[in-house]
């Protein structure tokens, strides 16, 4: 039976409950409340989800009582899943946590004493605000190497940069750009104050690294684009086995800079250290130049070091970690070998047994089990990172993830969402959310997704032109925003891509503008770059159009006699 509103509260505060319950009946509304409060799981899955399932609105009392209730948080979640209009309503100022404060973030808070705001509200909705980002914005900038030309030490200042994105990512009140978004900048040529506007960014790390044998100089300087000053100007000596100071001391000289007030907690993790080996740690910086290539060789290649340095350090947690994701590299993209996701197990659990809180590493759990279809695990490990680091966009990206890739869209919209609010650049996060909203067929959703995030994606092709990928993700993004003409223009313009995946979404999207004939020959080049999986060319909804084409029946039969990937969840 439908409700006009389903009420959710503290059973320490029913009296409040009780009060607005009966003054909105005698409005004529039809509210749901709970008077025996909830005593049992089986109680919660019946009377309450049916209830939360049939409301138009649900109300929320916020109070330092509710916001330490599991019940009032497990409704106000399933509330935020099935994406009901959400009132919060203030019985008291209320500091709310993490846990609650996602669901309801942007929303204007009524205070229980304007009843008529609360009518309104339950009439009209509640607006979303903007949210407020009063994170400072930072963006390091790929070091440059400067070493003797008879050595060639980018995996150092590569790797150098990686490893302070990461660290003072760890701050909170810091908003920096990822590594691949850095990385791509080494092509870049422009003038910094585009990158400024282009990413929303005022400060800038520039750095500079010089290498010979041992000896290491490492050169940063700390730029307010706004004002156009240098905040600091600094330079690093040693040898190779102080790194570990110089990055330490690195990240702290620029949280002095920026004022940025660490908390202790801030503070350990800004200055945790993985390992106390140099040398398996030079191994690592060079593993990572070679993951980030992305072939089959280079990835093998990484795997070599990354072993290397376990020998040197076995309780190396990130090297652990990293292995365990090459090997689950080859296998996904490659070779097949089971025994490869086997041998990522035990390096993720050993990695697991020294650092129970790697939230990483828990990551990467639930990719495996999903490769491994133990779908049930993988759901949990996902769940547990996300528990774990409610702050880390990956575990989120990593939740939303499991469920898109599982037959789950509609679970996949506020993990991607919740991605998206800790990292508003996260491209892919993007994307993944309105593919999420489509699959679900609400088209509206998807509209809107995509008209959000297709000035992010112009924005970074002004940066990175040559980002194939981004181009293609534009591309649907205008077909779904309902801008035909643009879409046909971007599709034109990748005549020449090369990517198999990236032929293939083509070749979709083509399908789905009319264009038959260029969707075919899109689909073809896909399978000759080695885009063969069956499944998919037989369940897609986007070829739907092709399939009675003597053309595409072609195709289908040369796909029949290819050999296939050997899992559903790769």
């Amino acid at each position: 039976m439908p409700h006009d509103i389903f009420l959710s509260y503290s059973r320490k505060d029913a009296a409040h409950a009780d009060d607005l319950t009966a003054r909105l009946r005698d409005k004529g509304l039809d509210v749901w409340i709970d008077r025996q409060g909830i005593e049992g799981a089986e109680r919660w899955a019946t009377e309450i989800v049916e209830g939360i399932r049939a409301c138009s609105t649900f109300m929320v009392l916020l109070s330092p009582n509710s916001i330490e209730s599991e019940h009032v948080l497990k409704e106000l979640s399933l509330a935020s899943e099935k994406r009901k209009r959400l009132l919060p309503v203030d019985l008291a100022p209320t500091e709310l946590p993490s846990s609650f404060e996602y669901a309801l973030a942007g929303l204007q808070r009524v205070p229980i004493s304007d009843f008529e705001g609360i009518l309104r509200a339950h009439q009209h909705g509640v607006e979303r605000q903007k949210t407020k980002d009063d994170r400072k914005s930072l963006i390091i900038l790929p070091f440059e190497d400067l070493s003797p030309a008879i050595e060639d030490n980018t995996w150092f200042a590569d790797g150098l940069t990686g490893e302070l994105i990461s660290a003072l990512s760890k701050i909170k009140s810091l908003r920096i750009p990822d590594l691949k978004t850095s990385m791509d900048l080494k092509r870049y040529h422009g003038r910094t104050t585009d990158i400024a506007r282009e990413l929303s960014v005022r400060y800038f790390i520039q750095g500079t690294v010089r290498k010979f044998g041992p000896q290491i100089k490492v050169g940063l300087e700390l730029l307010d684009i706004e004002t156009g000053d240098y905040l600091w100007q600094h330079s690093y000596r040693g040898e190779f086995k102080d790194i570990f100071d110089i990055q330490e001391a690195i990240a702290n000289e620029v949280a002095i800079g920026l004022k940025l007030h660490l908390t202790k907690e801030e503070s350990e993790r800004v200055g945790d250290r993985r390992t106390a080996n140099a040398e398996a740690y030079e191994l690592f910086l060079r593993a990572g130049q070679y993951s980030r290539l992305n072939t089959k060789e280079n990835y093998e290649y990484a795997l070599k070091l990354y072993l290397e340095a376990i020998q040197l350090d076995p309780q190396f947690v990130d090297a652990l970690a990293w292995a365990a994701n090459a090997h689950m590299a080859l296998y996904r993209a490659y070779d097949r070998n089971r025994l490869r996701l086997e041998t990522a197990e035990t390096l993720i659990f050993r990695a697991l047994e020294f650092d129970p809180d790697f939230d990483e590493a828990l990551i990467m759990l639930s990719r495996l089990r999903m490769y491994q279809e133990r779908l049930e695990e993988a759901e949990r490990h996902a769940l547990q990172s996300v528990e774990l680091s409610p702050g880390n966009q990956n575990a989120h990206f990593a939740l939303g993830f499991f469920y898109y890739n599982t037959g789950r869209p509609e679970k996949a919209i506020s993990p991607y969402e919740k991605t998206i609010a800790l990292m508003p650049g996260y491209h892919t996060a993007h994307w993944n959310l309105v593919a999420a909203f489509e699959r679900i067929g609400n088209k509206e959703a998807a509209r809107e997704a995509a008209l959000r995030a297709i000035p992010l994606f112009e924005s970074r092709l002004r940066l990175a032109p040559d980002d194939e990928h981004a181009h293609v993700y534009l591309a649907n993004l205008y077909y779904i925003a309902g801008q035909m003409q643009n879409a046909s223009r971007a599709l034109r313009e990748l005549s020449d891509a090369h990517d198999g995946d990236s032929l293939y979404n083509l070749g979709c999207l083509a399908s789905r503008l009319g264009q038959f004939d260029l969707a075919l020959d899109f689909l073809v080049k896909a399978r000759d770059a080695g885009f063969v999986r069956l499944e998919t060319f037989l369940q897609d909804p986007d070829l739907d159009p092709l399939r009675t084409l003597p053309a595409f029946e072609n195709l289908i039969e040369s796909l029949r006699s290819s050999p296939q990937p050997n899992s559903a969840h790769a």
